[in-house]
């Protein structure tokens, strides 16, 4: 499907753009033509120097990444997307955990890629934009033109062999390498195509860090779909890339929606007044939406809908149906797809089957029987619910499940949900403390200490005994996150 679509734009739709990149206070259109040129130029190089390699990429969000990541699929070599937060010594774990031949970088991240490979003799570099790939590229291109063919006159790639290997974002536990064919980003691909409108000359950002499986899977769904990718590589300049590409949606994370709701609101009482023209609706994933953005949004006409899933099962679980009645804060309906089947178990955590789901872990057969049942069942990990009209409600992780000494249980997301409503509050994180278990809340607030306690005391008068939060720790400082603006837990 992926290789398929690409074929056809180059086709049906040689000139038209595929990619919008900023030069100085204007843009310049890269067309699907140089796009797929490009990309038939980096499989050929592969083909020919490093058949089947592990190849890595680490840089920051840009039309050279999406080249490099899409030679990749379609060449028959493995693709490790990096995420550029990761120190030096993570880097070159990864790199040797995965046994990654060849490290394509941008120049912003030269350093930390030339320190890595000296942590591991053998490792070849190339950078973006380089003399040296330079050169390689035009030497491709050349012999592409005397051959008469490329990748793009075979008749089809092999969409079941591993094809990336995405590392988790690893909140608690030391992250681990999934493996995902390309049946499964096409899976993500199709989900979204019966649940979001996104047509031919559309236009939205490449915003979502590109290492990151949500990332990757909705720029592959909006590029199948003919939209135009405007390239943004600097989240904080989101409304800037809306208001200079003229997006009309967005896939996004909940912390990035906050920051687009409070860019709106500081120009205007709607999208529509601030960037001249609406933002027809945008889908967060990543992490939860608070019930307080989407409201914001929602105020400001921008429709907003919820998408859930994991690495594991390449983003795909659920996802809002724009036609639909809202559903504020669910996690989104349940794929389509008559091949993927979703369920809750008889102990309240998701449970999801079908193409999207990985392989496996690398190298840990026992960690992927685990997280796979001898059916098939990829267990998420999550408890939740789905309601009689197929959406899904998260309640939490079962990990993070606080268990009483009276043999009560807590999911500390409810009790976070409820203290993120309160005027001040940023950002909170419950958990249990100690040998004794009673609830314990960080807090990080815009609002002075007192009153931050005193808040927190008028909302456990409205709780049950035994959800009352004991102990509160009022913060300074926001917490450290994941590049996916999830809190890190311990």
């Amino acid at each position: 499907m992926l290789f398929e679509a690409f074929r056809r734009h180059r086709a049906e739709r040689a000139e038209s753009p595929a990619f919008l990149i900023t030069s100085g206070d204007r843009y310049l259109s890269v067309s699907w033509k140089q796009f797929t040129d490009d990309i038939a130029a980096i499989c050929w190089l592969i083909e020919k120097h490093s058949p089947g390699a592990k190849i890595a990429i680490l840089g920051e969000n840009s039309y050279e990444w999406m080249v490099v990541h899409a030679a990749c699929l379609f060449s028959g070599a493995t693709v490790v997307p990096l995420d550029v937060n990761l120190n030096v010594d993570d880097i070159a774990r990864r790199l040797k955990f995965a046994g990654v031949e060849i490290l394509i970088h941008s120049a912003l991240y030269q350093e930390k890629a030339g320190d890595a490979a000296e942590r591991l003799p053998g490792l070849v570099t190339g950078g973006f934009g380089s003399r040296k790939t330079d050169f390689f590229i035009a030497a491709a291109t050349t012999a592409l033109r005397m051959l008469s063919t490329s990748v793009w006159d075979r008749l089809s790639v092999d969409c079941e062999r591993t094809a990336t290997m995405v590392f988790t974002s690893g909140t608690t536990s030391e992250p681990r390498g999934v493996e995902l064919p390309i049946k499964a980003i096409e899976t993500f691909v199709r989900s979204s195509e019966i649940s979001v409108p996104m047509n031919v000359g559309d236009c939205s950002l490449m915003l979502l860090p590109l290492h990151h499986i949500y990332g990757i899977c909705a720029t592959y769904a909006m590029l199948v779909r003919g939209v135009a990718l405007g390239v943004c590589p600097d989240f904080r300049r989101i409304y800037d890339a809306f208001e200079r590409f003229r997006a009309n949606f967005a896939f996004l994370v909940p912390a990035l929606a906050d920051i687009l709701a409070a860019k709106i609101e500081q120009r205007g009482k709607s999208a529509e007044e601030a960037l001249g023209q609406p933002i027809s609706w945008i889908v967060t994933g990543g992490a939860p939406l608070a019930r307080r953005t989407y409201e914001r949004l929602t105020a400001l006409g921008v429709k907003t809908m919820c998408a859930y899933g994991l690495t594991e099962t390449c983003a795909c679980y659920s996802m809002s149906n724009a036609d639909d009645a809202p559903h504020p804060c669910s996690a989104g309906k349940v794929s389509q797809l008559p091949e993927v089947e979703t369920k809750v178990s008889a102990e309240g955590e998701l449970l999801i089957r079908g193409p999207n789901v990985m392989k496996g872990y690398y190298k840990m057969p026992e960690r992927t029987a685990k997280a796979i049942d001898p059916e098939g069942w990829f267990h998420t990990g999550d408890r939740g619910t789905i309601d009689a009209d197929g959406y899904v409600w998260v309640t939490g992780r079962a990990s993070r499940t606080i268990v009483l000494s009276s043999g009560k249980k807590i999911a500390p997301e409810e009790l976070e949900d409820k203290l993120l409503s309160l005027p001040g509050v940023l950002e909170a994180l419950v958990s249990g403390e100690g040998e004794t278990r009673d609830v314990k809340a960080e807090i990080y607030a815009s609002i002075p200490e007192e009153r931050v306690r005193e808040a927190v005391s008028a909302l456990n008068r409205t709780l049950p005994v035994y959800q009352r939060i004991k102990t509160v720790v009022v913060r300074t400082e926001p917490f450290p996150r994941t590049s996916s603006g999830k809190i890190k837990l311990g």
